[in-house]
């Protein structure tokens, strides 16, 4: 490294921030779109922006965040064409939805760098993992294509494909894979800023124009960025061409341009090794002198096999070659020739499958340059200009492999099983040798496939290789990368360490995780050695396992892999006795016979003696098991490190992730990770047969088998098995996931209904709601915001509830027999005991454990029938007193009637807590960490629930199912005690806990049940009765008609002949012919048909419900989605928490594809449902005025044609996605199915304000202050001066007419009805509910309905609805009920002296953790020279932030940076005064103007705008002193308010 100009800097990082970094170090501009794994590239570019990072030129960047990749292409490539320097960076459907614009790119001699993240596309499924999909599909745009094996690669070659792209003027992608190299942490060498300028020179440097083919563009000089769209030299770029031109310009790019790239390429390569020392060139070889047989592949997997092939020469004294190709367009033929001359074989490897055509990708380019090469030795002449000639003999067999798709893992034994195929030592699994067949599959079962049976780990022998065990949102990413970092960087103090070779600890570290949301499990793997490590797969051969996870035996076994005398360290607080008792028998004997080294750490007690937040603990624990591996590992032992120098490099590390938060947060962190170096217990291994309580549930309650009889189906439908539970499980659910078989179930990758709601979520809770039904009012707030439909609720019938405990609970038959008899008389008692306690205004009341057996004492049962009684009520949540509408107004009503409120806690429950903050002091809900037995009691409870029937409808109130249109706002909650309804969205899915989005998903799918049930009730009534009735007279009716209208019966005839039975065709003349020819039947095969089908459609309508893989009926609804959030946690393997068709398309299309599914369920309805039952009408009713023009009507008939009540009984379809599947990248998609109107199309938009799916990244619907990734807060860089878009305003405006809504789950009321209207309205509908993003806000799990009530009350996220309905004036459709005060700016509140403030946006801001930088504590408490929020805000207008005018130090609305204060007041009033950022007062005044936007539209005047723009105008008139308003603004104010 001496010997070199730029040996590069050592930085211990990942792929994408060493490549993003550099490139933000090097460009003029950034253009971008968040799309995983690439996401974090242009978040560091961004972040390099907005705090000020300079180029290596010293000039500043931008950073542009568009509304989709394809816009994000072509902005870049807009931008490359104006002579800057250009980076994009997208991975997956990015490259394929913006390869449009690539084509057009080399025409336009755009020099821009695409820097791709190589991910798998959608296919049959979702998948954000490896492959090299996307990148083939660009193969032909033109553009030179680069592929790095690891990330130091991707970062040189980044900027030597910079250098040929600005002298071939040809644009490039330099890709890396997805997460295996773009998320891999390693230590690197970072580029030097002496190497940048000097290898690759300004943009604006003229440079010698480089060929013949230039000079005839530019002359003999140029710019070495040229400036094609240029004020100065006006030309224009991409015309149109026709027949004449248009093949000649193709045909000429191939001479004048692409042909010089790879002399271009070899050059630069060159030049750059002999600058670093690291040498690349088209392609790389190991190994191939003497191998006979080479692979080639392409990105990390080349590596992964040079260690294989390491393992092969040293097991089995045979020599393999590795070749990876460097560039893959052009494609290198002469290098690959050279490489591949004289071989016996050559394996392609490739990351893609495609399945129809004769050869992977590469592989054809391989097979294509051997055949030139073969040409070129039989021609007699050189056909194939400058490629080698090479004789048959020559050439090598070309055999391909597919492999590691999705990320699926590289493993050692498929590395060691293609050597052996192609050494004809095994077969593929369906027994074809490498005699019969060129191709296999490796690391998936399926026939095809070649494994070995040895299973290496390829880890160099000094290797200390580490699994992390933890749950999503724990922290355990974190900590393995600040492990990770601390190792690097303790490289140079290792004992080993030389001034020649100083890196001598070398790590690899990455991430496995899905795709679900907080609370998953997810694994970190780890290694650090001093040799370079080469393997990048789960680690099955560990020396440590860190597990963070309490409850990782009920799910998981920690254990595999572990090497002999390891290191196993688990999250417990138990004393040591009881640790052995958690671990399941079957794993005991494999800690002993491996002399396993066994502790515990208590890392969440640890957490919480550092911060309160749970949050944090959870968070922070896994810095505890960072020290705790430090403590037990032989590492700082065996490099030597004292624990001082081991502490430095911690808090320089922490110094490093944290410091952004805080010194308090760095310190706080530091100590939880000493505390678990210090607190690490070591366990004694116990005996094999000790009690075994590692499943963690305490004593579990199931009523007997016989009292669940009513819950099982009697009418399940018989299906296909692709859409059966059983089917899935046998194929999912086996426990194989690494080892699935490849069969043509899992080809479609569809998951059966509703699986999500057997899904236990035990592993992703610490603490657990336990209900106390003394306290509860009944008020409904804890299971309106429930996101996970884990509170599940009734109200029953006291002599009901009696009946069931004695049924299901009491085993001896004698006294079950008793009780159920006695059941009256009990329940007289029991009634009579309520009022007493109840009269008496008791607190507490007896409990009702207590008073049913009491009432039993008279009976004459048995002691163990007594205790039976008494064990399973002492666990049921049945209690009384505060629920007044289900027992007191109830017996107030009806001496008798009352009953009993309960609800149950499911283990579908994430433990976030927001049932709760919703049920706030009435304390009927309470947080416990829960225990064994607490789980056992839940359980108990629930299955005890499973046998009730459902809430009765007398208990409903005033909620009439039937007539919901007239039902209040206020009660629709009630519709959630109906078991079904509550169930139709089932949850187990893999969200968030407390995602804001799913409390919403949820309220819309149970209201369109609620709505939707009785309708389809009642229709399957009616369409019943009508079948009986024409079954009954239908014939005698016909025959009627025939004599007394014979033109009328046979157009009828005609009709139903044509529509019911398929007799027709595109003619009446041709139907009419089809008819006489087919049709042999009567007018009773008429009335029969008729009547099968009314009856069939009878059917459908009754049941609606899908139980586990039972199929009943249809579904009310059904919902297609945008790719976000609601699509990764509502679609992930195996829990689907959707009973009613659900389907992704992408990311921008949700809304077109559910308005297609909608149109599609139209037509279906029409010729199912309502033609046959109007055709019946028309027959019973002997219509003698049916005519060819009915006949016409019903052949052609639409949704306009249908009744009011035919369009309320369509199925309806929910589109559903983000703010920015909606908002940005999909807004065309939802405007133009606004504009169709059809009335059982509604769209649902999740706005979270972020691209939450992705990171956090900004979206068009952020907030001014952002706080998200690529849009950070900055020293030079605040924010963004880009209002909020409204798309739920913008729908209300010139786009038809359809009913739009504003809401959120602050007021379930108003939010239930706006479901109802839209559903209702004979139109399109379109709702925006607001809703919160934990980790992305930085707000707690139990926060979610809080916060959305705060946001409305300061304006932040007003509330409104339009509906058309109500005129055709905007003041008639706009109603802003709901939110306070509406016809002032701001809601007034009082703090704790009683003093009056306005509740502004800020308020809410500062209890949100992603706005705390624009938050600032005044360590001076004399605010002097600084103005308070309330005075600076009313001296400014929209037009002055419009105008800059804020900026002007002259001018009234002048902000001063941080010059602003606020008060904010804490829940219980208390005060604390802030200084706050320019960009959060802009956001107040942003914030108010789109309040007083929607005041006006709603007609609603507002004395505050009114007053302040009198002011204002007075001032900049001169008529009041500029001098006074600065001095007092708000004495100034009250004379024009006044």
């Amino acid at each position: 490294m001496s010997e070199v100009k730029y040996p590069g800097k050592r930085v211990t990082t990942n792929g994408n921030q060493l490549v993003a970094k550099t490139e933000a170090r090097i460009s003029d501009c950034g253009v971008f779109y968040p799309i995983t794994p690439s996401t974090e590239q242009g978040e560091n570019f961004e972040t390099s922006v907005s705090t000020g990072v300079l180029n290596v030129f010293g000039e500043f960047g931008r950073a542009v965040e568009t509304e989709g990749e394809h816009a994000a292409q072509g902005g870049a490539i807009a931008m490359s064409t104006t002579g800057k320097r250009v980076s994009n960076f997208t991975s997956g459907q990015g490259v394929v939805y913006g390869i449009e614009q690539y084509y057009h790119a080399p025409g336009k001699l755009s020099t821009m760098v695409l820097n791709v993240g190589a991910r798998a596309l959608t296919k049959h499924a979702l998948n954000v993992h490896c492959a090299h999909d996307d990148v083939m599909a660009a193969l032909d745009t033109g553009w030179t294509i680069l592929m790095a094996k690891d990330a130091q690669q991707a970062v040189d070659q980044s900027v030597i494909l910079r250098k040929v792209a600005e002298k071939s003027l040809t644009p490039g992608m330099n890709v890396q894979d997805g997460f295996l190299t773009t998320h891999l942490e390693r230590t690197f060498l970072e580029l030097e800023s002496d190497l940048l300028r000097e290898f690759l020179g300004h943009p604006a440097d003229i440079v010698d124009t480089p060929n013949d083919h230039q000079y005839e563009l530019f002359g003999p000089k140029r710019r070495r960025v040229p400036v094609m769209y240029d004020r100065a030299k006006p030309i224009l770029l991409g015309p149109v061409q026709n027949q004449e031109h248009y093949m000649t310009g193709i045909i000429a790019r191939r001479i004048a341009f692409n042909d010089y790239i790879l002399e271009y390429l070899e050059e630069a390569y060159a030049e750059f090794a002999k600058l670093t020392g690291r040498s690349y060139g088209l392609i790389s070889q190991y190994n191939c002198e003497n191998a006979d047989t080479v692979i080639l592949s392409l990105g990390s997997s080349a590596e992964n096999m040079e260690a294989g092939v390491d393992h092969i020469k040293e097991q089995y004294g045979d020599d393999i070659g590795i070749i990876h190709l460097n560039v893959i367009r052009p494609f290198p033929e002469k290098a690959i020739i050279n490489a591949l001359a004289g071989k016996k074989n050559v394996v392609v490897l490739e990351r893609t499958d495609e399945p129809s055509s004769g050869a992977g990708p590469i592989a054809r380019d391989i097979r294509t340059a051997l055949s030139k090469a073969r040409e070129n030795s039989t021609g007699g002449s050189e056909v194939h200009p400058g490629v080698p000639a090479l004789a048959v003999d020559r050439i090598p067999r070309v055999l391909e492999g597919v492999y590691g798709l999705g990320s699926r893992d590289f493993r050692p034994e498929g590395i060691l099983g293609i050597y052996q195929f192609v050494r004809g030592k095994i077969n593929r699994q369906d027994g074809k040798s490498v005699k019969e067949s060129n191709f296999f599959y490796v690391g998936a079962n399926h026939p095809y496939e070649v494994k070995a049976k040895e299973t290496p780990s390829f880890l160099p022998d000094s290797a200390i290789a580490v699994r992390i065990h933890s749950i999503g949102g724990w922290g355990a990413i974190t900590t393995g990368k600040n492990m990770a970092e601390i190792m690097g960087t303790l490289s140079h103090v290792s004992k080993y360490a030389t001034d020649d070779n100083p890196q001598v600890i070398h790590i690899s570290a990455n991430p496995k995780y899905g795709s679900e949301k907080k609370g998953a499990p997810t694994n970190y793997f780890l290694v650090a050695a001093r040799d370079r490590i080469r393997v990048n797969c789960d680690l099955k051969h560990v020396d440590a396992v860190l597990c963070c996870d309490p409850k990782i035996f009920t799910h998981t076994n920690p254990l595999v892999g572990l090497k002999d005398g390891g290191v196993f360290i688990w999250e417990s607080n138990l004393k040591a006795e009881h640790v052995w008792q958690r671990i399941p028998k079957r794993f005991r004997q494999e800690l002993i016979d491996k002399k396993i080294k066994f502790y515990t750490l208590a890392g969440f007690d640890i957490a919480k003696k550092h911060t309160p937040s749970p949050e944090l603990q959870t968070r922070m624990q896994g810095n505890s098991f960072l020290g705790a591996f430090f403590k037990t590992s032989v590492f700082l032992d065996d490099h030597g490190i004292n624990q001082a120098t081991f502490l430095d490099a911690v808090l320089t590390q922490y110094k490093k992730k944290f410091g952004k938060l805080g010194q308090s947060v760095v310190d706080s962190n530091l100590e939880v990770m000493k505390s678990g170096f210090e607190d690490v217990i070591n366990i004694s291994h116990g005996n094999i047969d000790d009690v075994d309580l590692s499943m963690m549930t305490g004593d579990l309650l199931n009523p007997r088998p016989e009292s669940c009889a009513t819950c099982a189906s009697d009418s399940a439908k018989v299906v296909d098995p692709i859409y059966r539970f059983d089917s899935y499980q046998d194929q999912y659910l086996g426990g194989k996931s690494d080892d699935q078989k490849s069969t043509a179930q899992t080809a479609t990758g569809i998951i059966p209904m509703a699986t999500g709601a057997n899904i236990s979520k035990f592993v992703a809770r610490i603490n657990v709601p336990v209900y106390n039904p003394y306290n509860c009012t009944q008020c409904m707030a804890c299971i309106e915001v429930c996101p996970d439909t884990a509170l599940p609720n009734t109200v029953q019938e006291i002599p009901s509830l009696i009946k069931t405990i004695f049924d299901g609970y009491i085993a001896n038959n004698s006294d079950r027999s008793k009780l159920l008899d006695a059941v009256d008389g009990i329940t007289s008692k029991v009634r009579e005991q309520i009022s007493s306690e109840i009269a008496a205004k008791k607190d507490p009341v007896a409990p009702f454990e207590q008073l049913l057996l009491s009432a039993v004492e008279g009976v004459g049962v048995s002691g163990e029938t007594v205790e039976e009684i008494k064990k399973i009520t002492s666990i049921l949540p049945v209690g009384y007193g505060k629920t007044r509408p289900a027992f007191q107004m109830m017996e107030k009503a009806n001496a008798g009637s009352g009953g009993l409120f309960s609800i149950f806690v499911s283990d579908l429950c994430k433990g976030c807590g927001e049932c709760v903050d919703a049920c706030g002091d009435h304390n009927a809900l309470a947080m416990e960490v829960e225990s064994d037995q607490i789980r056992g009691d839940h359980m108990s409870a629930e299955k005890f629930l499973d046998i009730l029937p459902t809430t009765p409808t007398q208990f409903m109130g005033k909620y009439d199912e039937n007539n919901l249109s007239e039902v209040r706002s206020a009660i629709l909650h009630n519709h959630l005690m109906n078991q079904d309804h509550y169930g139709s969205f089932t949850s187990g899915d893999g969200s968030c806990a407390g995602c804001g989005e799913k409390s919403i998903l949820r309220g819309v799918v149970s209201m369109t049940h609620a709505l939707m049930g009785p309708i389809y009730a009642k229709r399957s009534d009616r369409l019943a009765k009508m079948a009986a009735n024409i079954k009954q007279n239908g014939a005698a009716a016909l025959a009627k008609l025939r004599e007394e209208a014979p033109d009328a019966y046979q157009q009828l005839r005609l009709s139903v002949l044509h529509l019911i039975m398929g007799y027709g065709s595109d003619t009446p003349e041709d139907s009419k012919r089809r008819i006489e020819q087919e049709f042999k039947g009567s007018d009773s095969d008429i009335i029969d048909a008729i009547a099968l089908v009314l009856n069939t459609d009878s059917a459908n309508h009754r049941k609606l419900q899908v139980v586990e893989g039972k199929f009943e009926g249809m579904s009310v609804m059904a919902m297609t989605a945008s790719t976000g959030c609601n699509t990764v946690y509502g679609s992930t393997h195996p829990a689907n928490p959707h009973t009613y068709p659900w389907m992704n398309s992408l990311f921008q299309d949700g809304a077109t594809i559910g308005w297609l599914v909608a149109e599609s369920f139209i037509l279906d309805h029409t010729r199912r449902s309502i033609l046959p039952e109007r055709l019946a009408n028309h027959i019973l009713s002997c219509d003698t005025n049916f005519s060819a023009e009915h006949y016409g009507n019903y052949t052609h008939f639409g949704e306009e044609m249908m009744t009011t009540q035919e369009v309320q009984e369509l199925p309806k379809v929910w589109g559903v996605g983000g703010d920015g599947a909606l908002g940005d990248i999909g807004f065309q998609n939802v405007s133009k199915t606004m504009l169709q109107g059809r009335p059982n199309m509604h769209i649902l938009m999740l706005d979270t304000q972020v691209y939450s799916n992705t990171g956090g990244q900004n979206s068009d619907s952020s907030i001014m202050p952002g706080g998200f990734d690529m849009n950070q807060y900055g020293q030079y860089h605040q924010g963004k001066l880009t209002e909020r878009k409204e798309v739920a305003q913008i729908l209300a405006a010139g786009h038809g007419s359809p009913f739009v809504a504003c809401v959120s789950i602050a007021n379930s009321a108003k939010f239930y009805q706006a479901v109802l209207d839209g559903l209702l309205y004979r139109g399109s509908a379109f709702l925006q509910a607001y809703t919160p993003c934990q980790p992305e806000h930085g707000i707690g799990d139990d926060r979610s309905a809080s916060q959305t009530k705060m946001a409305r009350d300061c304006r932040a996220m007003p509330e409104f609805t339009f509906d058309p309905k109500m005129g055709e004036m905007e003041s008639e459709c706009f109603d802003l009920k709901g939110n306070p005060l509406t016809g002032r700016d701001w809601m007034t509140k009082k703090d704790e002296n009683g003093e009056v403030y306005n509740y502004t946006p800020v308020q809410w801001a500062a209890t949100e953790g992603r706005f705390r930088k624009h938050f600032l504590k005044i360590k001076d408490p004399a605010t002097q020279e600084r103005i308070s929020l309330e005075e600076i805000i009313l001296r400014i207008g929209q037009q002055d932030i419009n105008d800059r005018n804020f900026l002007n130090l002259q001018h009234r609305s002048y902000i001063p940076e941080h010059g602003v204060y606020v008060d904010l007041v804490d829940k219980v009033g208390k005060k604390r005064r802030m200084a706050i950022s320019r960009m959060m007062v802009l956001f107040v005044v942003e914030r108010r103007r789109n309040w007083r936007r929607l005041q006006g539209r709603a007609g609603i005047a507002n004395k505050d705008y009114q007053a302040q723009q009198k002011m204002l105008a007075s001032v900049d008139n001169g008529e009041t002193e500029l001098s006074a308003l600065l001095k007092d603004t708000k004495e100034v104010y009250q004379q024009f308010f006044a």
